[in-house]
């Protein structure tokens, strides 16, 4: 399997969010990042968002990626869901919050 070069086009210092229930088996491949993640799967299918195997976890992302960059604030991602995802608006907002809270930040490394 080939693997993807996340980092192309990163600017040193620069966020990778994984979607991931854990740290990066290997974080020395990000050496000169900032890393985080959640495990945005889990919080999509707990919240019932997409199937067991297509999980939906844009809003989950979205709340984690608010999280780490520190803007937007919380509540303009849970008024743009409002206004921007017309099924299950509540839920997608419980999986963003939840992401925004479970979210680990790593740093640079």
């Amino acid at each position: 399997m080939q693997s993807i070069d996340v980092t192309r086009g990163l600017k040193p210092g620069g966020w990778i969010l994984l979607n991931s229930p854990e740290a990066a088996a290997n974080p020395a491949r990000f050496r000169g990042f900032r890393l985080a993640w959640v495990d945005a799967t889990r919080i999509a299918m707990k919240h019932h968002l997409g199937s067991r195997t297509h999980p939906i976890v844009n809003t989950a992302m979205m709340g984690a990626f608010a999280r780490m960059l520190a803007i937007p604030p919380m509540e303009a991602v849970c008024n743009a869901i409002r206004e921007e995802v017309p099924s299950e608006p509540e839920a997608n907002i419980a999986a963003a919050r939840e992401a925004y809270e479970e979210v680990t930040l790593l740093g640079e490394i």
